[in-house]
């Protein structure tokens, strides 16, 4: 990820199961951090994105299966703030979009196999809205991206392994498209760009 002031970032799930991290000390070039715990204990990988405040935000499922997050308390650098759940009970690896009024928007698929998502109900901070199940039979991690337009749109590998999606008929909020199918054979998550 690339913070607010150009440098870059890097997060993973380290081996005693915390989320890890490093940087660039200045934008554009090294040289980099040394690695730094954000603690924490992760059970999926870290989907990290920067609010619109130029915060950054990291997402991950605990061993609760809950969604967990923790953000930059200022843009460009630390203090984190501690971690906090979000709720739920997820199967998969989050992914984060922002809607254009500049809310993060999370997506993971739930014990039904069906995609759910949470939202800030206020752009840069919680709180939170409760989960919501956007339906659809899904097997694979999910993938979210904005449209040129505003609009979300989420895209999941099916039970026929074909690639499904749904969408916001209005950018900001629903309501959301009914599931529809793109077709293929995917062995692998989906990923959007």
């Amino acid at each position: 990820m690339i913070n607010s002031d150009g440098r870059l970032e890097v997060f993973a799930r380290g081996p005693d199961n915390a989320l890890w991290h490093i940087w660039q000390d200045k934008p554009h070039a090294g040289p980099w951090s040394a690695w730094t715990s954000l603690g924490g204990q992760i059970t999926s990988d870290p989907e990290v994105f920067i609010n619109s405040d130029g915060r950054l935000e990291v997402f991950a499922r605990g061993t609760d299966n809950a969604l967990w997050h923790i953000w930059q308390e200022k843009p460009h650098a630390g203090p984190w703030s501690g971690w906090a759940s979000l709720g739920g009970t997820i199967t998969s690896d989050p992914a984060v979009v922002d809607n254009s009024d500049g809310r993060l928007e999370v997506f993971a698929r739930g014990t039904d196999h069906a995609l759910w998502h949470t939202w800030q109900e206020e752009p840069h901070a919680g709180p939170w809205s409760s989960w919501a199940s956007l339906g659809g039979q899904i097997t694979s991690d999910p993938a979210a991206i904005a449209n040129s337009d505003g609009r979300l749109e989420a895209f999941a590998r099916g039970t026929d392994n074909a690639l499904w999606h749904i969408w916001q008929d209005k950018p900001h909020s629903g309501p959301w498209s009914g599931w529809a199918s793109l077709g293929g054979v995917l062995l692998s998550d989906p990923l959007a760009a």
